[in-house]
């Protein structure tokens, strides 16, 4: 049997419960042009591609021959799989990058903190050390 794509857009419009006049609206024409588009056997690649896009199904897909869409799917799982394994391998080198930089922060910031003790320690002792030898040499 030969595929007649308007009897297929009409039912996934119905499907979706989108009506010949909202359909229309969607691609620009009018509600007669959707009736006439329902009894298409056929139509251009152009208008295809605005129905397929607005009631969001591959209507080029009616046309794949079976077997080629057999192995484009296989090919599709197989790169879907490959992409799953290089993420997964992607994600474990990123949780080692990040628990590495994490120990590196820690011990910036414990370097920080006593740097900063020294320091106030310092300060402490030159602001009181002068004042003692002040305080000597006026007595």
């Amino acid at each position: 049997m030969a595929l007649h794509i308007g009897e297929k857009i009409k039912a996934r419009a119905k499907e979706l419960r989108i009506g010949p006049t909202e359909l229309a609206n969607m691609i620009n024409t009018s509600k007669q042009n959707v009736y006439g588009i329902y009894k298409r056997k056929a139509l251009d690649s152009e208008l295809l591609k605005k129905i397929s896009l607005a009631l969001k199904f591959d209507f080029f897909s009616a046309y794949y021959d079976k077997q080629w869409q057999k192995s484009f799917q296989e090919g599709q799982a197989f790169y879907q799989t490959k992409t799953a394994s290089v993420l997964k391998e992607e994600l474990t080198q990123l949780k080692k990058d990040h628990h590495e930089l994490q120990e590196k922060y820690d011990m910036l910031k414990k370097l920080y903190d006593l740097t900063e003790e020294k320091l106030k320690g310092k300060k402490e002792g030159i602001t009181t050390s002068p004042s003692k030898s002040i305080r000597k040499r006026s007595k």
